[in-house]
């Protein structure tokens, strides 16, 4: 058994499942399971042959046995069938042993299976990476062969803060800031792998420490189109016990207050082992912010942020309701959109309550990524893609008419933009928002 993970989460009543949507990616092959509702859930793999088999508990299948073939390696079948006391299971048979992780999103289980055996899966607990084999001279005869510029999917870096030895804040109850952060971490990641023509890099897929320095550089490594990076707030007492609400946060040298100015001294303090003169003089950032303004990344990095605000806005109180600037290291590179996100005051007890909860954190991630899906036209445009619609992906409970409300827009030409006729959506249905 090479992983097993459990999800118990409230069980209603049984729901009908259907064939799973299978999307190819850049980087991992992406299976989905949409749903209409939470489920039982436990996930193993299986060598000779290999396979990876997921038992589903509160949902039923039409004739009680399917047979998917798909041709796309490493996955080469999916079968499902239900197996005792009711339970459905699903195998997905491999054409050779694949790295794997399982996330649980509002409307499904997305499976991601890792391309060209290349390991990244975020069900990993410890960072371990291997010495790289010492590379070959090229033949004097024979010029050596460039790889791509840059990855088809549009990368968004996601950066879940702290980790390892270094905790971050902690509230009540021992929760600790690196561990709530990984899971929405981990639960954005998975919602932009099933975005199409997006992919997720992760800066720290486990419990592990990566220095500030190394998580920007990766993220330039990896051609990434934005960088979000994810925290919890924290104020000492009295006042941090009461205080609440999100905060977003671009880089700037000027204009920081009081409070922005001892959040980012405690941030980058955390960087034990970096470089320390990483953008700490003033006139590195001077010349960082520089770059950026000729390059357009202080404009672009203020959209996005605008728009992940007013998305996180829709699921509680945010602490300022406008963009905020600190001198952040993680927000310096000169090229990529950067954003910091203090998700909520871990150091207040209800709200450490609150990031505590999966699902909870699961509303965040979301947010998070309708935001991202909010600036996604003009993420295409700095690339110079086509701009495309944006994207939503309709969580449980939500109806047509709300989500026309949400982004100003006519339920008709929601209805026309997605070919809908009936009145019913399902969780984890994407839908195309047309502008105006």
């Amino acid at each position: 058994m090479a992983g097993c993970f459990w999800a118990v989460v409230t069980a209603q009543a049984a729901v009908l499942i259907g064939k799973p949507l299978v999307r190819v990616g850049a980087h991992a092959l992406i299976v989905r399971l949409s749903r209409s509702s939470h489920v039982v859930w436990r996930a193993f793999s299986l060598n000779d042959p290999a396979r990876i088999v997921v038992d589903l508990h509160g949902v039923t299948l039409p004739g009680g046995r399917a047979f998917w073939p798909e041709h796309t390696p490493p996955l080469k079948d999916i079968r499902a069938f239900t197996h005792r006391n009711g339970m459905v299971r699903l195998v997905f048979d491999l054409t050779r042993k694949a790295p794997y992780a399982i996330n649980s999103l509002p409307g499904g289980l997305t499976l991601s299976l890792a391309a060209g055996g290349a390991p990244r899966s975020k069900a990993r607990a410890s960072r371990a990476p291997a010495d790289p084999p010492p590379a070959k001279p090229p033949s004097p005869h024979i010029a050596p062969i460039s790889a791509p510029a840059a990855p088809p999917d549009i990368v968004i870096a996601v950066d879940p803060g702290h980790g390892g030895i270094d905790t971050g804040a902690c509230g009540i109850d021992d929760i600790c800031e690196k561990n709530v952060v990984l899971r929405i971490g981990r639960d954005l990641a998975a919602l932009i792998d099933a975005t199409p023509g997006f992919h997720a890099f992760m800066t720290r897929t486990g419990d592990y420490y990566v220095p500030l320095r190394e998580r920007v550089m990766s993220a330039q490594e990896h051609h990434a189109a934005a960088y979000i990076s994810i925290h919890a707030n924290a104020l000492p007492e009295p006042e941090g016990l009461d205080i609440r609400g999100a905060e977003v946060f671009m880089l700037s040298q000027h204009g920081v207050s009081r409070e922005a100015r001892w959040l980012a001294r405690s941030e980058n303090a955390a960087d034990r082992v970096g470089d320390p003169h990483f953008g700490a003089g003033s006139s590195s950032l001077h010349n960082i912010l520089l770059n950026m303004t000729q390059n357009g990344t202080r404009r672009a990095s203020y959209d996005l942020a605008r728009d992940v605000l007013g998305a996180l806005h829709t699921i509680g109180p945010v602490h300022v309701d406008h963009v905020e600037k600190a001198n952040f290291m993680v927000l310096l590179s000169p090229t990529i959109p950067s954003i910091l996100i203090e998700t909520a005051f871990i150091s207040n007890p209800h709200e450490a309550l609150r990031l505590n909860n999966p699902g909870h954190d699961e509303q965040i991630a979301h947010a998070i990524w309708e935001g991202i899906m909010r600036d996604a036209p003009r993420l295409r445009a700095r690339l110079g893609m086509t701009p495309g619609p944006r994207l939503y992906i309709v969580r449980e409970g939500e109806t047509l008419s709300g989500i026309a409300q949400r982004f100003h827009v006519s339920v008709a030409a929601l209805r026309a933009a997605n070919g809908l006729h009936g009145a019913i959506l399902q969780a984890g249905a994407s839908l195309r928002i047309p502008s105006g």
